[in-house]
Order: C-alpha cells, then structure tokens, then sequence
C-alpha cells in the first residue's frame, strides 16, 4: 500500500513539474511574441507620426532619401524619378515561422497579425504618397475552415493616400454613388467605405488628400490608433481603428441623408 502511494506521488509531482515547465515555456513564448509586436508597433508609429509632419509639395529629393534610410526604406530611381518603399509588419506571413501563430485564438491574449506599407513616388517636383494598414480581427463573425484550420482572420483595413488625381477620382465615385455633386475643394479630404475583397474579409476606409489639403484634414488622416495592434482588450471596428476618419465619413454620410450604422464600441 505504501508503495502505491508513492509511486502515486512520484506521478502526481512528474506530471506537476511537466505542467509548471509547459506554463514557463508558453509564458516566455508568448513574452517573446509580445514584446516583438510592441516594438516593431513603435516603429510604425514613429513612421506614421513622421509622415504627419511631412508637406509633399515642398518635400525633396534629398529630404525622402534621409526618410528612407531612417525607417530602413528601399529606394529604387530610373530615369523617370525614384520611388521609396517601406514595410512593417508582425505574423503576416501565414507560413515560415509565424505560420502557426496566425490561429484566431492568439487575440485573446493581444497576439495578432498587423501590417504597414507605405510608398512614395517622386518625379521631378511632383511627389504622391500613400500608406496602408492590415489589422487582423479574431472575435465576432469569422470565416470558419474547419476544426484543425480553425477560423479565418478577418480585417479591418485603412489607406491614406496624397494624389491629386486619387483626390479627383475619389470625388467623382462619390458624386456617382449619391447622384450629385460633391464639394470637396474647401476641406481638402474625401473619404469612402469600399468592399474589402480579401481572403476572410473584413471593412475597409479609404482617405484620399489633395495636395494642399488643410490641416485639420491631415489630422483627421493620421489619427490612427495603432495600440489596436496589441492591446488585450481588441479594436472590432473601424471607428476604434481610424477613429477621427471614422466620425468624418459619417458625418459626410449623414449630411447626404444617408443611413450609418455606429457601433456601439465607438469612441464618441
């Protein structure tokens, strides 16, 4: 008898010491995944807060190539002009090393796939920029590909883009959508809530500038909230994501006596 119960303590303490060592190596996985997504959030932050401050019109050669090489950008020129390209991102890959952590079921402990991609186009004194950002949504409604694939990303999607032909095309789909004429020339801004055709689908907005677009309109393009990458309590919409955008387009929408559903979660 005793020799039962102390083999059956000798399993009992195996399978507690197999448990504590699981625990400590999923912690210090999971620390190690955190931390990189923080950082490199605070790159793309910085890159963001940069191009906040930055006046196309008057922007030069000289003055994009420090940008490029500050943020590790890539510069490619042809006889033409050169374009600067730079990308930041976390577990966007779905295979190499962070193929397995694109599972749905890392949201809840603030582990999710982002993306930012910037671009900047320069020929001769006429210089176009845009960004992109992917973020990767795993509650409310998802895409299901079975119980060892588990569910599909969703997305909620922004772009910002500073072209004078975008800002143009932009009013003219809006004019076409409404059946009037919009007036965007004061406010310098137009912003659109198109279908977001990607593999587990999601919203997407869109902000296109002019080129000597205000002040107030470039607030309202780089007010992004990028902690929506790693905080533990998740951004599910757009409102939460492109907050200042967000509350523009539907106030845009709502002039034209058009309907626009606000999420509860929306900042007000």
């Amino acid at each position: 008898m005793r020799s039962l119960i102390r083999r059956a303590s000798v399993y009992v303490w195996h399978t507690f010491v197999c448990i504590f060592a699981l625990a400590v190596v999923v912690a210090m996985l999971w620390t190690s995944l955190y931390g990189i997504s923080v950082h490199r959030r605070r790159r793309a932050e910085q890159v963001i807060q940069h191009l906040a401050t930055l006046d196309l019109s008057t922007l030069d050669a000289a003055a994009l190539q420090q940008f490029s090489k500050q943020y590790g950008g890539k510069t490619e020129c042809t006889g033409s002009g050169c374009s600067y390209d730079f990308k930041e991102a976390f577990a966007f890959s779905s295979s190499g090393p962070f193929g397995p952590f694109r599972r749905t079921e890392w949201d809840y402990v603030g582990i999710r796939p982002w993306q930012l991609v910037a671009h900047f186009k320069q020929k001769g004194e006429v210089t176009e920029g845009e960004f992109s950002i992917l973020l990767g949504r795993g509650r409310g409604w998802l895409f299901n590909e079975g119980p060892m694939s588990g569910s599909m990303w969703a997305w909620l999607a922004v772009s910002v883009s500073t072209s004078a032909e975008g800002f143009k095309r932009s009013v003219a789909i809006e004019g076409q959508r409404l059946g009037r004429e919009v007036s965007t020339d004061k406010s310098g801004i137009a912003i659109r809530k198109p279908n977001l055709t990607i593999e587990g689908s999601g919203e997407a907005l869109t902000v296109d500038l002019s080129p000597d677009a205000p002040l107030s309109a470039r607030r309202i393009a780089f007010d992004l909230n990028l902690r929506c990458a790693t905080s533990m309590s998740p951004c599910t919409e757009l409102c939460q994501f492109f907050p200042s955008a967000w509350q523009s387009y539907a106030r845009f929408q709502k002039s034209h006596g058009l309907y626009v559903q606000e999420p509860g979660d929306c900042p007000p």
